[in-house]
């Protein structure tokens, strides 16, 4: 088969999947075509080894949004609506129950910050409202005022309740 073009252009095909022969003027290429590959094999499917999903756990408990909260992360507010820092970390007793929020407070953007630790039931929840911070009974006097939490320390510490005049007299 033979094929003239335009601009003394001709192209003479020997065979479509082998090779053809390009001229222009004297200039000839001459281009060998592939055969064509044979196709890739597909691997097999992998085989049914009779397992199928695992099934749901007969002991799964729900936890209903309206009853239940993440405070990692979430904002503290003080007495007096005044920003005091993040949750960051939560200290449990040997049984698991929680002892502690540890609160990164001050500093700007990480500088400066110190992370303190106050007695959970200073701490008030509001599961159902989803952007709602964590309300801590205690104003930024009295964080300011605490040593910083190390959870290396030999010994930590954390903030308790304020003392009432009752509980003071007491231990006269």
């Amino acid at each position: 088969m033979l094929a003239v073009a335009a601009a003394s252009f001709a192209a003479v095909i020997v065979s479509s999947d082998v090779a053809a022969l390009a001229c222009r003027g004297d200039d000839c290429i001459l281009a060998q075509a592939q055969p064509p590959a044979s196709p890739t094999p597909t691997p097999p499917a992998p085989q049914e080894t009779g397992k199928s999903e695992p099934s749901t756990p007969k002991n799964l408990e729900p936890l209903p949004p309206t009853e239940v909260i993440n405070i990692l992360g979430k904002k503290v507010r003080g007495t007096n609506n005044e920003d005091l820092g993040l949750v960051v970390d939560v200290v449990v007793d040997a049984e698991g129950n929680p002892r502690a929020a540890v609160i990164d407070f001050g500093g700007f953007l990480g500088v400066g910050s110190r992370k303190i630790a106050v007695d959970w039931r200073l701490l008030r929840f509001s599961p159902g409202i989803r952007d709602h911070p964590v309300s801590l009974s205690l104003g930024r006097p009295e964080i300011q005022a605490a040593p910083e939490y190390k959870p290396d320390a030999a010994s930590a510490a954390m903030v308790g309740p304020p003392e009432t005049p009752a509980s003071s007299d007491a231990e006269k």
